[in-house]
């Protein structure tokens, strides 16, 4: 049973900071990719797409990074719009289960991640300020009086 315990703790830390990577990535592609796609000189704007996605030159390095890009804005930017898309034609089903699954897992997993990190943290920062007031109120000097 522990073991059970410890493959699920582990599928949902990696959930939730694959999450929080994703949309990480989406944020960065969104403030700063675009600077770097279209100065690159082998990038541009996909015109086959109604999406905006980005086609790199395949022989370039930044195709990778622009794969990378598109797959995190299909996976959060994108994600009602291939919903939505499913719905009128379920053919698509197919792209939309997995962006929605992405959703239904990812969140609570990422929000899950975000608390306990953030809890670590503030009690880590605890222990090192009752270590602190411990060391200063050793190094008073004792004197005989008392207030």
């Amino acid at each position: 049973m522990q073991r059970l315990r410890d493959y699920a703790r582990f599928l949902v830390w990696s959930s939730g900071l694959g999450y929080l990577a994703l949309w990480a990535t989406t944020v960065w592609t969104l403030e700063s990719g675009t600077a770097l796609f279209a100065e690159s000189g082998v990038c541009r704007p996909d015109a086959t797409r109604e999406l905006s996605y980005w086609a790199c030159d395949p022989a370039s390095p930044l195709a990778m990074l622009a794969a990378l890009a598109n797959t995190a804005l299909t996976f959060t930017l994108w994600a009602p719009v291939y919903v939505a898309a499913a719905i009128v034609q379920p053919r698509l089903i197919v792209i939309a289960a997995p962006v929605a699954a992405t959703h239904v897992i990812g969140l609570p997993a990422a929000l899950l991640v975000t608390i306990r990190s953030a809890v670590a943290a503030l009690a880590a920062g605890r222990r090192l300020l009752r270590a602190a007031a411990a060391r200063l109120h050793a190094a008073e000097p004792v004197t005989g009086k008392r207030p």
